[in-house]
């Protein structure tokens, strides 16, 4: 298997309801939280929500990259303020999510092994440096929000 079908694989499986690696994937772990539990923070901490906004806007900042555009950091911030607390508006940031997961995926897989050697636009790194370091990323925070929602449930 190609390192790209790895990287892909890999991003699937860690979002995605399945056996990932690493623990609960990304969906499963947010499956059924309501609004209230995904905006419950410890103090100096960041709430479920925040961070869902927070992957979410920095797989954003990924895919303009990956298009070739510079891009420094999300345009909400880094940790978005959570202004509103409905079921809108978390299902809002839950569609935010897994649309900005679905085309980084789509614009990943256009990629070759090859690809994967060239420099990020504005960044001395290559293409596939921050593609594996999305693939941690996505699996630290995923783990940060598996352990917030059992310190919400209380178990």
């Amino acid at each position: 298997m190609s390192e790209l079908a790895n990287i892909v694989g890999e991003l699937k499986i860690i979002h995605r309801s399945g056996d990932a690696w690493h623990g609960p994937a990304l969906r499963d772990v947010l499956t059924g939280l309501t609004p209230d539990a995904a905006a419950w923070r410890l103090p100096n901490a960041h709430s479920i929500w925040e961070i869902v906004l927070h992957i979410a806007g920095w797989e954003e900042v990924f895919l303009r990259r990956l298009e070739g555009l510079l891009a420094a950091s999300p345009e909400g911030g880094d940790f978005p303020h959570v202004a509103e607390v409905t079921d809108e508006a978390w299902e809002q940031a839950l569609a935010r999510l897994e649309n900005a997961h679905e085309r980084l995926l789509e614009v990943v897989s256009r990629f070759s092994d090859s690809d994967l050697k060239e420099r990020v636009a504005g960044k001395d790194y290559t293409i596939g440096f921050m593609l594996h370091g999305l693939v941690r990323h996505h699996v630290y925070h995923a783990g940060q929000i598996s352990l917030l929602r059992k310190i919400v449930a209380g178990s």
